[in-house]
């Protein structure tokens, strides 16, 4: 049977694209829908819901009158250096441009730019370019008949983070304005962002700045884990055709091991299930072999330990272990209440501010309140805890 063996539709690690790609047309329909009306989007979700691959299914499949371009900018390392990417990106956008072909030859004689061709690929003549001084110049510049450009930014939270803890907090804050004066003035509505990362921006910018009002004008809109009739369709979707089949028991009972129901989760048990099955060239899915593929999921720390990783490079070294401690606690009792909180919260010197780290663990995905009780979102996290942290006395 090996040699017909057909695998689900999963993919791990990498963004899902083309045919590993879920539709999730609520969402994308949604950013459109704020895009035209003029807005700039903040994809507000935790991690590993699907950001990234919805922005680039949109790359994919722009709509009349728009010009989309993806980057994920985690590497950028300065302000300049951020501009220059955006600059560049603006650039290969307009020279895919039908309706602005002839505005944007006589553009490109006018600056310095050697050669630039289809896939973007963009080579400046001199150096010491001011980049910002250049997307200023330009966008105010296209026509009204031309495409409006879509930036799809990936990681901006991380670019600023980094630029505050190496010491460039200014670079930081200079950025915030500047997206802030691109998104409110007149002159730059040719010009639109999606953002999105992988840890809360609202954080991030509280970090830097002590307040978020620079993103109080953002709209944003919800990236959620799959719901009720979607899951089903995931499943369904992501499991035709495949050798390994489930039984409408079999399902249920994958459904309850991983209760928080995002793509990623969904391929870590597929695939572990199926990788097992083909081993034993035994197609047929059991309780026993679910809970096997569970167990390995969990000892497989690269997927959840880069879950540990952000909190210990985001916080503080006095925040994460209030954190850390708190996530150690409901990993052992399963749970926490806000009493427990807020007597951790006392011996950590937390008082004033420990709901906000509560907050920002629900909204990056971590934790949910229950009942009034915290819990752990999903099983796979709990367990990768409970595993990195065995034994526990609080």
């Amino acid at each position: 049977m090996k040699h017909n063996w057909k695998s689900p539709n999963t993919i791990i690690g990498s963004a899902a694209t083309g045919n590993y790609y879920f539709q999730r047309d609520e969402i994308v329909d949604e950013i459109w829908k704020e895009l035209k009306k003029g807005n700039y989007i903040l994809i507000a979700a935790p991690r590993r819901v699907g950001k990234t691959s919805v922005m680039k299914y949109m790359e994919e499949n722009p709509q009349e009158n728009f010009k989309l371009v993806f980057k994920n900018i985690q590497s950028i390392k300065s302000e300049n250096e951020l501009y220059e990417e955006l600059y560049r990106l603006i650039l290969s956008c307009l020279n895919r441009s039908t309706q602005l072909k002839q505005w944007f030859t006589q553009y490109l004689k006018s600056k310095s730019i050697s050669e630039i061709d289809l896939n973007g690929n963009i080579k400046f003549s001199n150096i010491g370019i001011d980049f910002k001084s250049e997307i200023d110049n330009i966008i105010p510049k296209i026509e009204d008949n031309g495409e409006t450009i879509v930036l799809l930014i990936d990681e901006l939270p991380e670019v600023l983070h980094k630029l505050n803890k190496n010491g460039k907090k200014e670079q930081a804050i200079s950025i915030l304005k500047n997206l802030r004066r691109w998104r409110q003035n007149s002159q730059f509505k040719k010009l639109r962002f999606v953002l999105a990362g992988s840890i809360g921006i609202h954080y991030v910018v509280n970090t830097i700045e002590g307040r978020n009002s620079d993103l109080n004008d953002l709209v944003k809109i919800p990236c959620n884990p799959l719901e009720n009739t979607e899951t089903n369709d995931y499943f369904d979707w992501a499991t035709k055709d495949a050798t390994v089949q489930y039984t409408l028991d079999m399902r249920e009972y994958l459904l309850s091991k991983i209760l928080y129901f995002v793509p990623c989760f969904f391929n870590i048990m597929l695939d572990a299930i199926d990788n097992r099955a083909k081993k034993d060239n035994s197609p047929i899915v059991t309780k026993q072999s679910i809970d096997v593929a569970f167990d390995l999921a969990i000892k497989n720390n690269d997927y959840f330990k880069d879950w540990k990783k952000r909190l210990s490079d985001y916080l503080i070294k006095e925040d994460f272990s209030f954190v850390n401690e708190l996530l150690i606690h409901i990993a052992h009792k399963d749970k926490i209440s806000i009493q427990e909180i807020y007597n951790k919260a006392v011996n950590h010197n937390k008082i004033d501010d420990y709901m906000e780290f509560i907050n920002d663990l629900e909204r990056d995905g971590y934790i949910v309140e229950n009942n009034q009780q915290y819990v752990f979102i999903s099983p796979f996290l709990k367990e990768f805890w409970k595993r990195n942290n065995p034994v526990y006395n609080g």
